[in-house]
Parts: C-alpha cells; sequence; structure tokens
C-alpha cells in the first residue's frame, strides 16, 4: 500500500475535525489515493467502541435508578420524582442509540447481567442495604418507559 501523505498524517495529529472532513470528502469523491486508511479504520472502530460503552452506562444507570426506587426506603419518597426523571433519561439515551443502530440490542442482553452487578453494588452502598443477588426486571421492562418498579413487598 502507498504511504499516506505527510499532509494527511500531520492533519490527523493536530486538527482531527479538519482530517474528518477531508477524509468524508475523499470518500465521496472515490478518490482512494487520498484516504488515510489507518487512521479511518481506527476511527470507525472507535465509533462502535463508544456506542457500546454509553449503552453500558446508560443501562447501568437505569438499573441503579430502577434499585433505588425499589429498594431505597429511606428516600423513597423525597426522591422518587427525581429518580424516575434520571430513569427515563438513562431509557432515552439508549434508545437514541439503539434507533441509530440496532444491532448493538444484542450488545445490551450480553451485558445484562454484568450491568446489574455493577449497578447492585453502587445501589448497596447508597441504601447501606443487602439487595438481590439476581435481578428481578427484565431487559425488556428495564427499556419500558411505562415501568417503574415499586418496593417489594417483603423484606429484603
Amino acid at each position: 500500500m502507498a504511504r499516506k501523505p505527510v499532509v494527511t498524517r500531520q492533519l490527523y495529529e493536530c486538527d482531527f475535525a479538519l482530517w474528518l472532513d477531508e477524509q468524508a470528502r475523499a470518500l465521496k469523491e472515490h478518490r482512494a489515493a487520498a484516504l488515510d486508511w489507518d487512521n479511518l479504520a481506527e476511527e470507525i472502530e472507535g465509533l462502535v467502541r463508544s456506542d457500546r460503552r454509553a449503552l453500558k452506562s446508560y443501562l447501568e444507570n437505569a438499573l441503579l435508578h430502577m434499585l433505588e426506587l425499589a429498594y431505597w426506603d429511606t428516600e423513597r419518597e423525597r426522591n422518587q420524582r427525581q429518580r424516575r426523571l434520571h430513569l427515563n433519561n438513562a431509557r432515552r439515551g439508549m434508545a437514541v442509540i439503539l434507533e441509530d443502530s440496532p444491532s448493538l440490542a444484542r450488545y445490551l442482553a450480553d451485558i445484562f447481567d454484568r450491568s446489574y452487578q455493577a449497578a447492585r453494588r453502587d445501589a448497596e452502598t447508597l441504601t447501606g442495604g443487602q439487595l438481590p443477588e439476581n435481578c428481578e426486571w427484565t431487559l425488556e421492562q428495564v427499556r419500558n418507559d411505562d415501568f417503574y418498579p415499586s418496593a417489594p413487598s417483603c423484606p429484603h
């Protein structure tokens, strides 16, 4: 493969936005010789990693707020609306990413159990109590805008 022009390498290192604009233009104009192949591939891979990180964060936050709604007895009445708002924001964040990239829905299913464990650890720190080892909600419930967990009927 031919070496990329010095100008392209310098742009990537010193003006990322301009580099992106020039790479997009070269792609649209089918100018293969002007493409910075290695950095383009790296940036495209980075986009997928970024969406996965964001989905994981939104899922963990949604689960955390669901656990707070269900188990944080001392704060339930005072903070219920705020917890619901945060839960709605996390759900909306997941929905926006999945609208653009529906194939990532499988990723959410793959990380669900690990995400619950991370959220459970954080929620236990907040609530000061032991929470269920396994998630009592399905991924569909976590993503459902109309579902909100209620306080358990039995002591935890």
